[in-house]
Parts: structure tokens; sequence; C-alpha cells
């Protein structure tokens, strides 16, 4: 129910971010230098996540999930998505408003195919709650032989669905980022 209320506040966000970009300098600039396809993915993206920070540690500390490793993971995946921000900044305003004819859309269609495949897999882990890492599980025989209070240990590589994520996302989007960044530079 929460991945529910999260995507609803996504979707609303992004409507409303898209609605104030004709009112607000700032967010008229993005939305021109950004173009329509990457103004919509990165406020979705930013939305998500914020919106799963701060609903779905309700839901993770009941689940045995960490939420400020979850937290980190959320201030991971906005990190990315500054980054792909800057790098949509520069490289939207080479690219022209409208597809080429032909297959693929040209430099446009290398820009819509690379924001499309870096961006929506990360929004989907926001939705689903993924960004909040499963604690492990302590042993019986640990837990009997030390009648101290024990904190749950930190998972090994808590950013990992995330990075690995970002990983695939680039591997299937660097083809067309090449594209766009050959458009740019020549």
């Amino acid at each position: 129910m929460l991945s529910l209320a999260v995507i609803v506040i996504t979707v609303g966000a992004t409507v409303w971010l898209s609605a104030l970009a004709d009112d607000v300098p700032l967010l008229r600039d993005a939305y021109q230098r950004w173009q329509s396809t990457g103004y919509v993915l990165l406020t979705a993206l930013a939305a998500a996540t914020l919106a799963s920070a701060a609903l779905h540690p309700l839901w993770a500390r009941k689940a045995g999930r960490s939420v400020r490793l979850g937290w980190v993971n959320a201030a991971l995946v906005l990190a990315y998505t500054v980054l792909i921000a800057v790098l949509a900044w520069y490289l939207g305003a080479e690219v022209p408003a409208d597809f080429s004819s032909g297959r693929g859309g040209g430099a446009k269609g290398s820009y819509v195919a690379w924001l499309i495949a870096v961006l929506p897999a990360l929004a989907v882990l926001a939705w689903a709650g993924l960004l909040f890492p499963r604690l492990p599980e302590q042993t019986p025989a640990a837990a009997e032989a030390d009648d101290r209070v024990v904190r749950p240990a930190r998972p090994r590589r808590f950013y990992g669905t995330v990075l690995g994520t970002a990983a695939v996302c680039w591997a299937l989007g660097a083809l067309p980022f090449l594209f766009v960044l050959a458009g740019a530079v020549f």
C-alpha cells in the first residue's frame, strides 16, 4: 500500500512541477535545457526517491530493514540524479528539439533513449521500497553465547542494489550516451 502511495505522490509531484515550469524561471530553464522527456524523468526520479525516503521507513523497520541505510541509499540515488541532471543540462542544449526523420530519431532519439535507459529503473527501486536493505539475521548460537544486547550487523554492501541497478542502466544507456556525446562534440 505504501508503494502505491509513493507512486501517486511521484505522479502528482511530477505533474505539479511540470505545470510550475511555466511560472518559475529556474524550472523553465531546466525544462528547456533538459527538454520535456528529461524534465519529466528527472523530476519523477527525485520525487520518487524523496517520497520513498519519507514513507517507506514506516514499513522498513517492521520488515527488519535498516531505515538509516535506506536513507543513505536514497542520498546515493539523489546524487546520481544530480549527476544525470548536470550531464543532461549540458547535452540537452546541444540536442535538437525535434526528432529527425529516419531510424532512431537522430540526436534527439539518442538523447531520449539515454535518459530512458539510465533513470526509470531507480525510480522503480524507490517505489518498491528496495532502497531499504535487509539487516542480516543473527544466528541463535551467537545470540546465546553473548547475553549482552547485540546490535544487528550492517549488511555487507548495503548500497549494492542501487549501484548494481545504476551499472545495468549505464550498460544499457552507454551507446545512446556516446551518440549524444559525439553529436555534442562534433
